[in-house]
């Protein structure tokens, strides 16, 4: 799986670890939300692009809210709300369907391309040092994605 945040809550502390309860995740093996102890210090592997922060943990509070009104430059660094997390991504393009701002959006971990609304996307933060920090822009997406998809293709 690629870079990938998923919303939970807190159910038990330990030592070193944490038992999580997922707010959008159905335990498919049992009735209710999928649990699971995670680890309070694990750091996040280095991101294909390496702009994000190095030293982030796996695990961190929920970021704080933005405008809808935000609008995102191509190469913005975002999150994007698509199969039950977000996702970290970058603006590949912008487009509008009628009224509805929507964007692309690739996320360097799958690969993959999609297009989504506004209201699915969040500026990208780090939280490091019990602070977020903006993940810098990637101005320039358009060359790595082309030459990500050469490579693919050979």
């Amino acid at each position: 799986m690629g870079r990938c945040w998923f919303t939970c809550k807190i159910v038990k502390v330990s030592k070193n670890s944490f038992q999580v309860q997922y707010n959008d995740s159905d335990n498919v093996e049992a009735w209710g939300k999928l649990e699971e102890w995670v680890s309070a210090s694990r750091l996040a592997d280095p991101d294909r692009l390496s702009l994000r922060h190095s030293g982030r943990l796996t695990f961190r509070p929920c970021p704080p809210k933005e405008p809808t009104s935000h609008f995102f430059e191509v190469g913005a660094s975002v999150e994007a709300w698509w199969k039950n997390g977000w996702w970290e991504s970058f603006v590949f393009t912008g487009v509008s369907f009628s009224s509805n701002d929507s964007y692309h959006v690739f996320l360097p971990g799958e690969g993959r391309f999609l297009t989504l609304h506004r209201k699915d996307l969040r500026a990208a933060k780090d939280w490091i040092g019990n602070s977020w920090v903006a993940v810098k822009p990637h101005p320039d997406i358009l060359s790595y994605v082309c030459l990500a998809a050469k490579h693919r293709d050979e």
